[in-house]
């Protein structure tokens, strides 16, 4: 695969269509976000096997990217494909909590430590491990987080491990809450993830 061609421009359109769309329906306030929040979580934590399909944009301070997302969890281990527009190729992530593999058209590599391999391969910076739990509105498990709710008791902004998360759009999605757009930005670069399609079978 060439890393050239996969920086190459389009992603000002990618970030137009990323902020674009419509947000859903307006919902009505709750007496007690508190208490919503903490059922939401409850009902969110058991979901551990599911796929998404979207978009995402990848921008660093010099370039981006924004390719297809094809991302597939099934308890603690992942395989996520990335797949950039016209052709300019595939890059496939497939790991746990133990170890990941990266592969691209030229190489495969593993490591322990997904977001540094990203990160000294293609330089990006993405927070894989907290990212599986982001998508879903929720906080990654640790000590550091600081969420800020909306009037129904949902994730409306984190702060966590040096990123800054919105999350907007939120829809049913097979009887869960889900947010349909999700805005990383840390301290070297953004993530935003516009998410099309859920599935929650167990053959995902």
């Amino acid at each position: 695969m060439s890393l050239n061609r996969l920086r190459q421009a389009g992603l000002v359109g990618a970030f137009v269509l990323l902020l674009s769309a419509c947000a859903g329906a307006p919902v009505a306030p709750v007496t007690d976000p508190q208490s919503a929040w903490e059922q939401h979580v409850a009902d969110l934590r058991g979901l551990e096997n599911w796929r998404l399909t979207g978009r995402i944009a990848i921008q660093t301070a010099d370039e981006g990217w924004h390719a297809t997302l094809d991302w597939r969890q099934f308890g603690d281990h992942y395989d996520i494909r990335i797949i950039a527009p016209l052709g300019q190729g595939t890059v496939m992530l497939s790991g746990d909590s133990e170890r990941v593999v990266l592969r691209t058209a030229n190489e495969i590599l593993d490591a322990r430590d997904p977001d540094q391999l990203l990160y000294e391969t293609l330089g990006w910076r993405v927070p894989v491990a907290a990212l599986r739990h982001w998508v879903l509105g929720l906080p990654a498990p640790g000590e550091d987080a600081r969420p800020e709710l909306d009037a129904v008791g949902r994730l409306a902004e984190l702060r966590q491990r040096g990123w800054r998360i919105r999350f907007q759009d939120y829809e049913q999605r097979a009887g869960y809450t889900l947010p349909g757009r999700v805005f990383a930005r840390g301290v070297e670069g953004q993530v935003r993830l516009a998410i099309g399609e859920w599935r929650f079978d167990t053959g995902v």
